[in-house]
C-alpha cells in the first residue's frame, strides 16, 4: 500500500529504505561529556562536603538534646565516599522520621519510577529491542542504523508484509506497557495512601484539629457568636475560634521594627567585637557560655565556626541552663557598655541621610526609635480591626475536624466553606490578612501575567528548534548553515549538543519566575503556594518546553496543523521518531551532567561567602547556617516531564529507557541526600503532591498510546492502530477511580485511621489562648519518642495572630544554645528562644531561601 506520508519506512516501490542517519555519535559524545561533568562536580562535592560541613549537612546544625533521636545518622567528615554507604543504608522510616511525609512521597515517587523503568527495560532488551533488529538492523526505532544491517533480505531490504507483522509487537507492548504503567501507579497509590492514614492517625497537633473556614456572613463575624453557631450544629465542641482581621497597620508597623533592630543589632556588634566580653560575662550569668566554649563533635563541626559563639546555636547538648524559662534581668551598672562614655560606641548624623544634623550616640538614637515604634505597636494591638469572612476554629478531637472539614455546614452558597487548615507555622498571614477584593486582584493579575508569559514564551522556544537540523538554520542563517556543511564536527555540536544545552538553561531560569509569581498569588499557605508553582511549573516544561519544542522542529505550517486535528497523532509520531536522539541526549545531560550540580547547592555555596562578609550581629550568623528550603515547585515537574518523556518512547526506544532509568536512580540518591541532611522542607502539604505526580503520570500514558496510534498509522498499518482505541478508555476509568476512591484519602484523614489520643487532646484543648498561659504551658510540653515531624514543628504553636502576641524583645548581643542574650532598657535580659531549621523569615514570610 502506497503512502504520501513524509516520514514512511515502506517507499513506493514496497521497500523500506535506509533511514540511517550519522547522528548516534551525539550520543557518545553528550554521554562522554556529561560523565565528564557529572564526575568531576561529584568529586568537587565530596571534597567540599568534608570542609564545610555546615554548608552541606545544614541540617545538623540544629540538633539538640531534644531531638537528638529524630536525627539521621552522622556521616564520615574524613572520607570522600564513606558518606555513600550511610546515605544508601538510609530507609524509607529514617526518611519519615528525619524529612516527613511530604519528603517521603517526593523519594516515592523516584522509588516507583526505578521500579516501573527497569520492568519496562527487562521487556525491552529481551525481546522488543532483539526482534526489531530480526526485521529492520535497529535496536531502536528512528536509529540511525549503526547497529548493523544484518537480517536483511535480498536486495538489502525488508519485506513489507514481515514488516507489517513485525508492528503487531507495537499493539502488544503498548498494552503491556500501559499495564505496567498503571499497576506500579495504583500500587504506589495505595502504599501513600496506607502510610499517610497510619502517619497522621498517630498525630493530635492543634493542626490536625483545626479547620480553615471562609465565607462567613457578617452577622458571625465574632468568636462568640461563631462558636454558639458551630456547636449549635451538633458536630462536636470548639476549642477555639480565631476570627482573621485586617491586620495590614501591624504589619507594616513591625517591618520597620525590624529593620530598626537590624540596625541597632549592628552597633551594637560594632561595640561588642572591640570589648573585652569577659569583664561583662560574670555579671550576665556564669552558667552561660559565650565565648571560647567547646563544641560537641557530634552536635557541631570544627570549620566556619562563626564569632561571638554563635557555634553555641549548633551546640546543644550541654545541659540547659537552670532558672525561670522566660528572661532573667541582670543589672545596667555591670554593663558599662550601656552607658554613652563608653569610648567605641558609634556616633551618627540624623539629617540628610546621616551627612548632616547633630551628632548623636547612634544605639541611643536607634533605642529611641524602637521604644517609639514598640509603643506604637502597643497601642496599634488595642484597635478593632475589621474581621474578615474567614477563621481558623480548633475542635476538640482530630475526627471533629475531619468530619467538619468534608461537611456542608450551610445551605447557601459560598457561605460557610470549610477545609483542613495549613500548619500555624506554614500560614502566610500578611495573605490572610487581605481583604477578598485584592485577594481576588491578586489571583486574576497573577493568572492573566502567566498566560501571557507562556505564550511569549514559545518564540524562544521555537527559535530553538531551528537549531535541530541543519535544513532550518540554512533557512533562518544562509551562513551559518553554509560553514556547518563544511565542517561535520561543528554540525554535530550545534545540531546535536547546543540545542540540550539551551534546552536546560531555559528550564533553569523561568522555574523561579513562576515561584515568585506563586508568591504574589495571594495564597494563605506556603504549602498551597508550592503545590500551585508545581502545576505552573509543569504546564510551562510541558507546552513550551516539550510540545511546542517538539512540533516546532517539524510543523513548517503551524496554523495549517492546529486547524486540522485529525493529524495531532500523525505529527506526534513523526516528530518524537525524529527527536529521540535528542531526547536521549538530553535525559542524559540531566541525570549524569546536572543532578551532581544540585548536590553542590550552588546557590548557597555562593551566597555563602557573601553573606558570610555582610553577617556582623548574632541574628545574621543564625539565619547564615540555616539550611536552603526545598521546593518541589522547582524540583518536581522536570523528573515529572523525565518520566512521561521515558513512557511515550518506552517501546521505540530502548537508549531512551536506559537514560531515563539512569536518570531516576541518580536523582533518588541526589535529593534524599538533600532532603535528610542539606535542606529543610518546611512547607506542609501532608502529601498532598501525589495526586499532581498521579494525574500528569497518566497524562502521559494516554500521551503514549497516542503517539504509538500514530507511529502504526505512519506505516500504514491503520487496522494495528484502531486496535489501540480501548487503551485511552481503560486509562481515563483508571484516572477516574482514582478521583473517586483514592483522592478523598489522600486529603483527608479517614475516622477508622485515627488512634485514641483524647488524653492528649483533652490537655491541648484546656490550654488558654492567653499570652502568659501559652509561655507556661510551653515549658511543659516536650517532644516525645512518639512525636512525628509534624508535631515537634507545631510543638507550642497556635493559631493566634503572631503580631498581637509576638514578644517585643530588644536587640540581640550574643547567643548560647536555644538562649538569646539581648540588650532592654533594664540591662541585659538571658531569654529562651527555640531556634528551629524551617523558621519562614517573620515578617517576610514570602520570602524563602530555594535550593538550586
Amino acid at each position: 500500500m502506497e503512502s504520501e506520508a513524509p516520514y514512511n519506512f515502506i517507499s513506493s516501490n514496497g521497500t523500506i529504505p535506509d533511514l540511517r542517519r550519522p547522528s548516534a555519535r551525539v550520543a557518545k559524545v553528550q554521554l562522554l561529556i556529561a560523565s565528564l561533568l557529572g564526575g568531576i562536580t561529584f568529586l568537587v562535592f565530596c571534597v567540599l562536603r568534608c570542609q564545610f560541613p555546615n554548608i552541606y549537612m545544614a541540617r545538623l546544625n540544629y540538633v539538640n538534646k531534644a531531638n537528638r533521636k529524630f536525627t539521621p545518622p552522622p556521616l564520615s567528615r574524613t572520607s570522600l565516599f564513606g558518606w555513600i554507604p550511610t546515605l544508601v543504608s538510609i530507609g524509607d522510616q529514617d526518611v519519615l522520621t528525619n524529612a516527613g511525609l511530604d519528603a517521603y512521597v517526593f523519594l516515592g515517587f523516584f522509588k516507583m519510577a526505578i521500579k516501573l523503568l527497569s520492568t519496562c527495560l527487562v521487556f525491552a532488551v529481551l525481546v522488543i529491542s532483539p526482534i526489531r533488529f530480526h526485521f529492520t538492523g535497529r535496536y531502536d526505532q528512528g536509529d540511525d542504523g549503526d547497529d548493523g544491517d544484518a537480517n536483511k533480505q535480498d536486495d538489502g531490504f525488508i519485506n513489507p508484509e514481515n514488516y507489517h507483522t513485525y508492528l503487531w509487537l507495537y499493539v502488544v507492548f503498548s498494552y503491556v506497557f500501559t499495564l505496567i504503567v498503571g499497576y506500579f501507579l495504583q500500587k504506589q497509590t495505595k502504599h501513600v495512601v496506607e502510610i499517610r492514614q497510619s502517619y497522621l492517625g498517630k498525630q493530635n497537633s492543634i493542626t490536625d484539629r483545626t479547620i480553615r473556614l471562609s465565607g462567613i456572613p457578617p452577622e458571625l463575624r465574632s468568636e462568640r457568636l461563631l462558636k454558639e453557631h458551630i456547636e449549635s450544629l451538633n458536630i462536636g465542641s470548639v476549642s477555639s475560634v480565631v476570627i482573621c482581621r485586617e491586620w495590614k497597620p501591624l504589619i507594616v508597623l513591625f517591618k520597620q521594627r525590624e529593620q530598626i533592630v537590624d540596625i541597632l543589632e549592628s552597633y551594637w556588634a560594632t561595640v561588642l567585637e572591640a570589648t573585652d566580653l569577659s569583664n561583662i560575662r560574670p555579671y550576665v550569668s556564669d552558667s552561660i557560655r559565650l565565648l571560647n566554649t567547646p563544641v560537641d563533635e557530634e552536635a557541631a563541626f570544627h570549620d566556619d565556626v562563626p564569632p561571638n559563639d554563635v557555634s553555641s546555636l549548633i551546640n546543644s547538648d550541654d545541659e540547659q541552663t537552670d532558672g525561670p524559662d522566660d528572661s532573667i534581668n541582670y543589672s545596667s551598672s555591670a554593663l558599662s557598655l550601656i552607658t554613652t562614655q563608653h569610648p567605641k560606641r558609634p556616633k551618627i548624623r540624623t539629617r540628610c541621610f546621616g551627612l548632616g544634623g547633630k551628632r548623636v550616640d547612634a544605639i541611643d538614637y536607634y533605642t529611641h526609635q524602637l521604644k517609639v515604634i514598640d509603643e506604637a505597636i502597643i497601642e496599634a494591638r488595642e484597635k478593632h480591626y475589621p474581621p474578615t469572612p474567614a477563621a481558623f476554629i480548633t475542635m476538640d478531637t482530630v475526627a471533629t475536624a475531619q468530619m467538619m472539614a468534608q461537611a456542608v455546614l450551610d445551605p447557601n452558597v459560598h457561605y460557610l466553606i470549610t477545609r483542613l487548615a495549613p500548619a500555624p507555622h506554614d500560614i502566610i498571614w500578611s495573605n490572610v490578612c487581605l481583604p477578598r477584593k485584592e485577594r481576588l486582584f491578586k489571583v486574576y493579575a497573577i493568572t492573566i501575567i502567566i498566560g501571557i508569559t507562556s505564550i511569549a514564551l514559545v518564540f524562544p522556544v521555537l527559535y530553538l528548534t531551528t537549531l535541530l537540523n541543519l535544513k532550518t538554520i540554512s533557512k533562518f542563517w544562509p551562513y551559518l548553515g553554509k560553514l556547518l556543511k563544511k565542517h561535520h564536527w561543528a554540525q554535530t555540536l550545534v545540531t546535536g549538543l547546543l540545542p540540550t544545552y539551551l534546552f536546560t538553561l531555559l528550564n533553569f531560569v523561568v522555574p523561579f519566575f513562576y515561584v515568585w509569581l506563586s508568591s504574589k498569588q495571594g495564597f494563605v499557605s506556603h504549602g498551597e503556594e508550592e503545590l500551585s508553582t508545581v502545576s505552573k511549573n509543569f504546564f510551562y516544561i510541558f507546552v513550551n518546553l516539550f510540545l511546542v519544542f517538539t512540533f516546532g522542529g517539524t510543523v513548517s505550517n503551524y496554523w495549517g496543523f492546529l486547524s486540522d486535528t485529525t493529524k495531532i497523532a500523525y505529527q506526534l509520531a513523526k516528530a518524537l521518531q525524529e527527536l529521540s536522539l535528542f531526547y536521549v541526549d538530553l535525559i542524559i545531560l540531566q541525570g549524569l551532567g546536572m543532578f551532581p550540580f544540585k548536590l553542590l547547592l550552588v546557590g548557597q555555596l555562593f551566597r555563602f561567602p557573601y553573606f558570610k562578609i555582610k553577617s556582623k550581629t548574632p541574628r545574621h550568623f543564625r539565619n547564615l547556617y540555616k539550611p536552603p528550603f526545598f521546593n518541589f515547585g522547582l524540583q518536581l515537574p522536570q523528573p515529572i516531564l523525565i518520566l512521561v518523556i521515558t513512557i511515550i518512547y518506552s517501546v521505540m526506544s530502548t537508549k531512551i529507557l536506559s537514560a531515563g532509568l539512569v536518570y531516576f536512580i541518580i536523582g533518588y540518591y541526589v535529593y534524599k541526600y538533600q532532603l535528610v541532611y542539606a535542606t529543610v522542607h518546611p512547607q506542609h502539604s501532608t502529601g498532598g503532591v501525589w495526586a499532581l505526580i498521579f494525574r500528569r503520570v497518566v497524562m502521559g500514558l494516554l500521551l503514549f498510546q497516542v503517539t504509538m496510534a500514530g507511529t502504526l498509522a505512519l506505516q500504514n498499518a491503520y487496522l494495528l492502530a484502531t486496535t489501540l482505541i480501548p487503551l485511552p478508555f481503560f486509562t481515563v476509568a483508571f484516572l477516574w477511580n482514582y478521583q473517586k476512591n483514592y483522592y478523598p484519602l489522600s486529603s483527608f484523614i479517614a475516622l477508622r485511621a485515627i488512634q485514641n489520643n483524647d488524653i492528649v487532646g483533652r490537655r491541648h484543648n484546656h490550654i488558654n489562648r492567653s499570652r502568659t498561659s501559652v509561655d507556661s504551658e510551653a515549658t511543659n510540653l516536650q517532644p516525645n519518642s512518639s512525636n512525628t515531624l509534624d508535631e515537634r514543628r507545631e510543638l507550642n504553636q497556635t493559631y493566634e495572630y503572631p503580631f498581637l502576641v509576638q514578644s517585643l524583645d530588644g536587640p540581640w548581643l550574643d547567643i548560647d544554645g536555644d538562649e538569646v542574650i539581648m540588650a532592654s532598657s533594664e540591662g541585659p535580659i538571658r531569654k529562651r528562644h527555640q531556634f528551629h531549621e524551617w523558621e519562614y523569615d517573620d515578617v517576610n514570610p514570602n520570602v524563602l531561601g530555594q535550593s538550586w
